[in-house]
């Protein structure tokens, strides 16, 4: 099962929302970044990530994120916002250094909105 899930949605841009349905760990979080790249080779700019349904995450999946960020990034413009996310894993991000790069909002419409 593909623990990614893509729709997209209109804000002042188009914005692509990857729908996350799992833990992100060592084990999947390969599939985030070849999903992620192609999707950008495919011309998505403006990426929404969907941490509603993801229980946790380890640092193979921090690191996915930063990836992601990276490859989106372009000049102060942020184009990855993350959407959904629990408490504790806004705390391991807020360790991680990621909220301080990125985004986070407490739902994807609310996400939408702000590209």
């Amino acid at each position: 099962m593909s623990i990614v899930k893509t729709s997209q949605a209109q804000g002042r841009v188009p914005v692509t929302v990857f729908h996350l349905q799992d833990r992100i760990n060592l084990g999947n979080a390969t599939e985030l970044e070849k999903t992620a790249k192609e999707a950008y080779e495919g011309g998505m700019r403006n990426l929404i990530i969907d941490l509603t349904q993801t229980p946790s995450i380890t640092s193979a999946g921090i690191r996915s994120l930063v990836v992601i960020y990276k490859m989106l990034s372009t000049g102060d413009e942020k184009h990855v916002k993350l959407a959904g996310v629990s408490t504790d894993i806004r705390e391991v991000l807020d360790v991680a250094g990621i909220t301080q790069s990125i985004q986070l909002y407490n739902s994807v419409d609310e996400a939408v909105a702000s590209f």
